[in-house]
């Protein structure tokens, strides 16, 4: 065929294999080449596998009812021997019934496994994940991140749907696609980081290789190395920027457990840990909560974190019941 096979081809293949199973055991040719047909791409195997369990499980339901209402068919007849011919056709109705919503279920298995469902990987406060993807590229999710994972016939495609996640694309023929906002971009071998948090515009932030955005499927533009992309809302036109070593290390900070502040209000970094922690910061001066930022800090400790602040802007930290309050007064 031309192109590679696409997920849908491959679940309607393995189908037609179960179908083929079922009727009858396979004679050695037809073992052959079912054998050929799994070495020939590493993901029938697992569709292989899907369709044997829905198909399974269609029979089973389909045989339930048969039962069922072979027992109720039986029962009628007993009940009204006078009646032996209609209780006769009252069966073969029942058996011509349950034979139809055996095969409707065996239709819907089958239309099921063709339509390719996409992975979805999440992560909770505080948590970070390692995901590893079949074409050899790995994603790293931040605390409270979401991606959704397509196979668009036989390309991936990963979709961030919230929070902050690391790529590290692997050299393959297909570029590994990834969307943020609508929008989408192709990476071959690259690491690079996208954010998509509430209230900001998205993110991407390559430290090593080049990305080419993706327009109505060809790729029009594009960003490399040391570079950061912020995508506003909508369709309007946007230019990376580049990015020093020292930007971009604390752009990535996170990866290691830490956050970076470059300036940013103190009432902004009290948010940014609500992000990793349960414990609250609570600025009560409004003074104070304009005051600007700068440190790397430890993301698990917005404790110390409060400490620290306090004794930078000379105020008060006073922790209570998961809350730590900063203020100048008394």
């Amino acid at each position: 065929m031309d192109g590679p096979e696409s997920s849908a081809e491959i679940a309607r293949a393995a189908a037609a294999w179960v179908a083929r199973m079922d009727r009858a055991p396979l004679d050695a040719a037809d073992q052959q080449r079912l054998r050929q047909w799994l070495a020939g791409d590493i993901r029938r195997r697992g569709a292989l596998v899907r369709a044997q369990a829905l198909w399974q499980q269609a029979h089973a339901a389909g045989n339930t009812l048969h039962r069922a209402h072979l027992q109720a068919a039986t029962s009628a007849t007993a009940t009204a021997p006078a009646r032996h011919r209609r209780g006769d056709g009252r069966y073969r109705a029942l058996l011509r019934w349950s034979g139809a919503v055996a095969a409707s279920l065996v239709l819907a298995a089958l239309l099921f496994v063709s339509v390719p469902v996409p992975t979805a990987y999440a992560t909770a406060k505080g948590e970070m994940r390692r995901v590893p993807l079949a074409d050899g590229s790995t994603l790293t999710l931040n605390t409270q991140s979401r991606v959704s994972i397509h196979d668009d016939d036989g390309r991936l495609r990963v979709e961030v749907e919230r929070g902050e996640v690391f790529f590290e694309a692997a050299a393959n023929a297909t570029p590994l696609r990834v969307e943020v906002d609508g929008r989408r971009f192709d990476a071959g071998t690259a690491a690079f980081a996208v954010r998509r948090l509430a209230g900001q515009p998205a993110q991407i932030v390559v430290q090593t290789g080049w990305l080419d955005a993706v327009d109505n499927g060809a790729a029009s533009a594009g960003i490399g190395a040391n570079m950061r992309l912020s995508l506003p809302a909508g369709r309007a036109a946007a230019a990376p920027t580049p990015l020093s070593a020292t930007d971009l290390q604390q752009e990535l900070a996170w990866r290691d457990g830490k956050i970076a502040f470059r300036g940013e209000s103190l009432a902004d970094a009290a948010h940014s840990f609500s992000r990793y922690s349960d414990v609250r910061i609570v600025i009560a001066d409004p003074d104070l909560a304009g005051e600007p930022i700068t440190g790397l800090f430890a993301a698990s400790n917005p404790v110390g974190f409060a400490r620290a602040a306090a004794a930078v802007f000379g105020a008060q930290a006073h922790q209570r019941d998961g809350v730590v309050v900063l203020s100048r007064r008394p």
